[in-house]
């Protein structure tokens, strides 16, 4: 009966290995830099780069060991490029500053927040469409 229970659980695995492989191998660590148009931002540097800026901002918590994460992140980064002068995208890797992920209550990630004058207007868990995340955007850069 043992290995019964072991061979049942095997596609298990193997769906769990295969996915951690298509959702990206390369090294998390470069996670931790700020890319073409995202900038990587500490807890330390949270209010100066959001929540006192001018113009609206796009902040994305997100972890290095998370695989839909990874998917996001070159997403937001291509997208981030055509709402330059805009919009400002950041982001804060949520192990590294656990207090602002309390502070607006990160249950899953990834988490994109989006900011106005400050204050948080709207929030997307998980990996959007890139057609929904642009409408957003648009939404936000409009003033909508």
């Amino acid at each position: 009966m043992g290995s019964f229970i072991q061979v049942k659980k095997l596609p298990v695995v193997a769906a769990a290995l295969g996915f951690l492989f298509v959702a990206g191998c390369e090294n998390p660590a470069v996670m931790n830099e700020s890319s073409a148009h995202v900038k990587h931002i500490t807890q330390g540097e949270f209010a100066d780069e959001v929540t006192r800026c001018p113009s609206p901002v796009v902040v994305d918590f997100y972890a290095t060991w998370c695989g839909p994460c990874r998917e996001l992140s070159p997403l937001l980064d291509r997208v981030a490029g055509g709402y330059s002068g805009k919009i400002k995208f950041v982001k804060v890797n949520v192990d590294e500053s656990p207090g602002l992920a309390q502070n607006f209550q990160v249950q899953a990630i990834p988490l994109v927040l989006l900011f106005k004058d400050g204050k948080q207007t709207d929030r997307i868990v998980g990996v959007p469409a890139e057609a929904d995340l642009k409408s957003k955007l648009d939404a936000l850069a409009g003033g909508k």
